[in-house]
């Protein structure tokens, strides 16, 4: 089979959600000696990669892909792996944050000993230091690619760039929730009480003025960037993309609990998604109607989940 007919069938593969099938496949186009070929792997490859598990691997992938799309002078192509880029630091980020808290926490627990262990001060200095150097490499990122897509015409990618940055903002928007609440742990236990969050009172009783306003910020610029992408994919005719777009912009919305936005979103996605026959989709919008419905019925109890309800 040659490299191209293996190519179709990759797409295939993650058209119709079979992602496991098509990494083999991916992962030996990604050696391929022909830059084009493995260009084309590699941008598959940041689709078939699970994006919660496998993240260095993303990072490693595009920033091969960053080089070879310059190499071949890809322009556009280079653009929206920039941006992917951007959105895989922002994982790294919220990590260094969730690992520094974790500390922090500690510290608290042996309040006598300020940090438990040394080297648990050190790692906690260190990340101050990790963290300052991401913040700064995703700003630049997201600059540089505001100021390359500006030049394009291209719909298709101007769509996919403004999805990926508002994946980003709102990594960013749940990031500041988590570096800039102040209080303890029972005030962090009220946050993540369902109903705290969905009438919004979890931005007014956990963190300052100035950090409310960096959510609100984070936030608003996410949405703002998921609006773009639909306007770009509608300019561009592109109802597959266009539906996506819909249901993506539905996710951010249930996750801030704005759930008649979010069932609009999910309305217009399910016609287009039907009209195309697009199956994986239409079943990830029917998971997303399910919670909509479910919402007050059975809130899932984050304290739990996340570890929160240690006795005192």
């Amino acid at each position: 089979m040659s490299e191209s007919q293996e190519l179709k069938k990759v797409r295939d593969f993650i058209t119709s959600g079979q992602h496991e099938k098509a990494l083999p496949l991916l992962w030996e186009l990604y050696a391929s000696k022909s830059s084009e070929i493995k260009l084309t792997a590699a941008m598959n490859l940041l689709v078939a990669l699970n994006g919660v598990t496998e993240n260095k691997k993303l990072l490693a992938v595009t920033n091969e892909a960053i080089k070879l799309a310059t190499a071949v002078g890809r322009n556009d192509e280079r653009t929206y792996l920039l941006s992917k880029k951007a959105e895989f630091l922002f994982r790294d980020l919220s990590l260094l944050t969730y690992r520094q808290g974790n500390l922090k926490l500690a510290a608290r627990v042996f309040h006598w000993l300020d940090f438990s262990l040394e080297k648990d001060k050190k790692e906690y200095d260190a990340t101050i230091v990790a963290k300052d150097k991401l913040e700064k490499e995703i700003s630049s990122l997201e600059r540089d690619v505001l100021a390359a897509i500006q030049s394009s015409k291209n719909h298709y990618l101007r769509g996919l760039v403004f999805m990926s940055l508002g994946d980003m903002s709102i990594h960013r928007f749940l990031f500041y929730q988590l570096d800039l609440m102040t209080g303890g742990r029972l005030k962090s236990k009220i946050m993540n009480l369902y109903f705290v969050g969905r009438w919004h009172l979890k931005i007014l009783i956990g963190f300052d003025r100035n950090a409310r306003q960096k959510i609100r910020e984070a936030y608003k610029t996410g949405i703002n960037y998921f609006e773009e992408s639909i306007k770009e994919f509608k300019a561009g005719n592109l109802e597959s993309d266009l539906a996506r777009a819909f249901y993506n912009l539905a996710v951010q919305y249930t996750l801030t609990y704005y759930f008649s936005k979010a069932g609009r979103c999910l309305k217009k996605a399910r016609q287009l998604a039907e009209m195309r026959d697009e199956k994986v989709l239409l079943i990830q919008i029917n998971e997303l109607e399910k919670r909509i419905k479910d919402k007050n019925k059975h809130p899932r109890d984050y304290v739990e989940e996340l570890g929160l309800d240690l006795p005192q």
